[in-house]
């Protein structure tokens, strides 16, 4: 999933980054310095809550000409539908192509996995859980089948499990009636904390957690603690779709949130938003989790969030509690990315959020 589609988008975040240098050579060092990012102050002259407001891009110090490449690179992406830069807080480039616009709301792929790690952190200050070094069976008691996997583990995708992102096992999976009972029903290829293994089985047990341990969907908490307070725009759904096949999930939605058939948001995918609903989301974090006169998300578990749990992935990339961490022309970054190329890049020391948009084609169809 990361290697198809990281050049396309290493190169045209190498632009929006408007910087001097930059390399996409994997033998890039990672840079996540120990004392973590160099956030920007998040005390802010405005929120975008009602709306985000616009700057021209030279006043941020934006380099127009070679924001002008990177418009030329979008363009003659086929498959590019949104591109958006917010540079200390102000939306200084917003552009759409195709069927791209601002109230287009499409599947945010593993985007999803990022926002589920936020509404986790929002259902640790409701009680779900005290520590991620607690044990998914003790956290639900109904799944024995967990043995020694802890919920660090499943926010590092070091459970173990034996996992297939793709092909029949995956359509198995998905149209199966218990997706958590299901997933450990795999077995492990490995013992817990042993080895980084991408896995939407991982993330489906985090929003599991979140439902059975608060009493409510995730979407619901997410509502009301995330996306009513950031102004987006969020119903969430009262019933599972009745999805026959895979492609059904493929069917545009406006801003809400696919459940599995249990009636349990998706953990791996199937949040859908608009870009400027995920330039939001990015936003929240690079203020550390603060939005307005208030924080969100606490500061603690957006710092353990985005320290690199997992290193040298796929060459270039550390992982965090369900966000991707990397180098990007010198300084230190942290993504949220999904399949096809859906991307909120945030880089603390230059204040910059980047939003990317792709049509994804039929990712999983059984081969």
């Amino acid at each position: 999933m990361m290697q198809l589609y990281a050049l396309r988008r290493c190169v045209l975040l190498a632009f929006l980054l408007l910087l001097t240098s930059f390399s996409c050579d994997k033998g890039d060092a990672i840079i996540v310095p120990e004392q973590g990012f160099d956030w920007p102050d998040n005390e802010r002259p405005y929120w975008p809550t009602t709306g985000w407001e616009s700057a021209f891009p030279e006043s941020k110090g934006i380099d127009l000409q070679k924001l002008n490449v990177a418009h030329d690179f979008a363009q003659n992406d086929e498959l590019m539908r949104a591109l958006l830069v917010v540079k200390e807080g102000y939306l200084v480039d917003e552009k759409y192509y195709r069927e791209g616009g601002p109230d287009a709301s499409t599947n945010l792929w593993s985007v999803t996995k990022s926002v589920a790690s936020a509404v986790l952190g929002i259902a640790k200050e409701e009680g779900a859980f005290s520590s991620t070094d607690q044990l998914m069976g003790e956290l639900l008691p109904d799944y024995p089948e967990f043995n020694d996997i802890s919920l660090h583990h499943a926010l590092t995708h070091t459970t173990g499990l034996h996992w297939n992102e793709e092909g029949p096992g995956w359509v198995a999976w998905v149209f199966s009636d218990d997706w958590v009972a299901a997933a450990l029903e795999r077995g492990q290829n490995h013992p817990a904390g042993k080895r980084f293994y991408y896995s939407s089985g991982n993330s489906q047990f985090l929003t599991a957690l979140i439902y059975y341990r608060t009493g409510q969907g995730p979407g619901i908490l997410a509502k009301e603690k995330l996306f009513d307070p950031m102004g987006i725009d969020f119903n969430p759904l009262s019933t599972p779709h009745d999805y026959t096949t895979w492609n059904d999930y493929m069917i545009p939605l406006p801003q809400s949130w696919q459940q599995s058939p249990r009636g349990i948001e998706i953990g791996g995918f199937g949040l859908f938003l608009t870009a400027r609903d995920m330039a939001k989301i990015g936003y929240l974090y690079l203020n550390q989790g603060r939005w307005e006169d208030r924080y969100l998300i606490n500061p603690d578990w957006i710092k353990k969030s985005l320290k690199d749990h997992e290193t040298n992935i796929y060459g270039q990339y550390s992982y965090g509690y369900h966000w991707w961490l990397t180098n990007l022309a010198g300084e230190a970054a942290f993504l949220a990315s999904g399949f096809g190329g859906q991307i909120i890049g945030v880089v603390p020391a230059l204040d910059l959020v980047v939003v990317l948009k792709y049509e994804a084609e039929n990712p999983r169809h059984p081969k």
